[in-house]
Parts: structure tokens; sequence; C-alpha cells
């Protein structure tokens, strides 16, 4: 599994350069598990809702991505029932009882739950389910209430198990798998205490991964100049030249064997040009969310299991 240069580097610009953000603008991970639909709602329906939630919930300082995620959004629909719209023939009434509730499955704990009475009217039992859901929108005070419930007891897990998260960071970087080490010293939300911490490792990290990557390219560029000294070996050994850092430790030898190969094949492999393009990719760097995309691309490379939330307890 590997990730592209561009997250790293992303993630690890914030890190040395230290970006944080106050409480309500800090973004919490957070996955959506599939949602309940019980005897009477359609499964389309708890689709729609899954769907709905992470756009809502992006409204609300989350980042809503898979259900592989360590906090998640578990719902349910109590027992919905229809009767015929009242003065409007041929229409649809249903109710329903929407429970929700923010889990962290890792240590199986409820941190918040939330009941929304859920009523819509429509041509057919599914139209007037699925209008029933427009009720829940990022200007819902209670929905609010309920995530920023659940944010704050997130918020404050991982202040008080952030050096859980770094002692993996650590673990991860001794074996040399930046990527999961990244994931772990990226986990730690920037409103967090222990932030500042997470975000020195990880610069470390992405130091330590540019070094190695491009000790590893720079091998593979003398490699194929060695075998093949003319126009093809110089073309092959600059792909590899090409994908070297300029923060790296050898990039002053990459550039060497840049000039070196130019002057045998009197082709110009100047690496000037690319440094410029770099600089100018490294204004892009400084997102606030670039951290997590470091986290959520080593996570969706990992092996998929099966996460039961049947020990919540509605």
């Amino acid at each position: 599994m590997k990730l592209s240069l561009k997250h790293i580097a992303l993630a690890a610009v914030l890190a040395a350069t230290g970006l944080q953000a106050g409480a309500a603008e800090c973004e919490i991970g957070m996955g959506i598990a599939p949602i309940s639909e019980g005897d009477k709602v359609p499964a389309s329906v708890a689709r729609k809702l899954e769907a709905k939630l992470k756009m809502v919930l992006s409204h609300a300082g989350v980042a809503a991505g898979d259900y592989d995620c360590q906090f998640f959004l578990a719902g349910r629909f109590d027992t919905a029932y229809g009767e015929a719209a009242p003065g409007l023939s041929g229409r649809v009434l249903m109710k329903t009882d929407l429970q929700l509730a923010i889990c962290d499955g890792s240590n199986q704990k409820v941190f918040a739950t939330a009941t929304f009475p859920l009523k819509g009217v429509g041509g057919s039992e599914e139209q007037a389910l699925t209008k029933a859901l427009s009720s829940l929108n990022a200007k819902n005070p209670e929905f609010i209430n309920f995530v920023e419930k659940g944010k704050a007891k997130i918020i404050d897990y991982f202040n008080n198990n952030y050096p859980t998260y770094l002692t993996k960071a650590k673990t991860a970087l001794k074996a040399r798998n930046y990527d999961e080490a990244l994931y772990w010293a990226t986990a730690v939300p920037e409103c967090c205490t222990g932030y500042n911490q997470a975000a020195q490792l990880a610069n470390s990290i992405y130091t330590d991964k540019v070094n190695y990557d491009g000790a590893m390219l720079l091998a593979q560029a003398e490699g194929e100049w060695a075998a093949d000294p003319t126009d093809a070996g110089a073309a092959a050994a600059y792909s590899y030249l090409a994908q070297i850092d300029p923060s790296a430790a050898c990039y002053a030898q990459a550039k060497a064997l840049g000039q070196k190969m130019g002057s045998v094949v009197k082709q110009n492999y100047d690496f000037e040009t690319k440094e410029k393009y770099r600089n100018q990719v490294a204004l892009e760097k400084q997102r606030i969310d670039a951290a997590k995309q470091v986290a959520v691309a080593w996570a969706q490379n990992q092996p998929k299991t099966v996460v039961r939330n049947n020990w919540i307890v509605w």
C-alpha cells in the first residue's frame, strides 16, 4: 500500500508549520454505519438518509467517511406507520421515529443519542418517508446539539488517549511503515491536547519518508544509468530522479547525476523547472484538512473488516 507523495507532503507541511484551529473549526472524522430500516421503511430510504447524514455532518465540522472509522454514527428507524393524508386524495402520511447514536466502535461506547420524530406526505410510502427526511438539516437545533455533544466526547477521548496514538506512530516508524505512522500521528485533531506533539512527530516521519524514498529512487536511477549510459538509459534514470522531493537529503546527488547524464547525452536534465513547479504546488499544502487526507488514504487501503454494532442499546 502506498500513498501519493503529494498527500504525505501536505500532511507534513501542516505539521511543520504548526497550523492549528479553534475548537469550533476542529474537524472530527466519523463514519456512517448502515441505517437499520426496520420492517416498514424501504432500504432505499435508509440509503438516502445515509447520504443526507454525510452532507449534514460536513456542515457541522464532521468529516463523514466510511463505516470502518473508530467513531461512527449509527441509526435505526423505529416502527413506521402510514395513513391516508387528511384532505389530500391519493396521498400517504407516514410517521416514524429515527434514533441516532454517535459511538466509539473500538471501545463499544455510546457518546451521544437522540430521537427525531419524522413525518412526511407523498404519493407512496417511500416518497412520504423520503420527504420526512427533510427535517434533518444543518439548521435543526436538536441535530446540531446531538452532533456537538458527540464531538465533545470524541475530543475528550483524544485528550486522554493521544499518547497511545503517538506510540503506535513511533512503532510503525521503526518498521518503516511510513504511511501507517503518518496515519496515527495525524489522527489527533487540531483542537486536542497533544496536537503539537503529534504534529512534530508527523513532520519527523515525513522527513524520514522523503529521505528514504529519495535514496531508493536515486539508487534506481543510478542503476538505470550504469546499465545503459545512452539516451534511453538517461530517460529511464530521469523518470526516477524526477520523483525525488527537493527536500530529500540526496537531492544534491540527484541533481549531480542529472547534470552528468546531460553532459554525456547532450540532453538538459535541469531540475530548476521542477523545483519552481514544486514551489507553486507547495501553496496547496496549506489546506487545513491535508493531514486528514493521509489518514483517509491509508485507512481506505486496509483490508475491510465487518464491524458489528449489535452492542448498542437503543
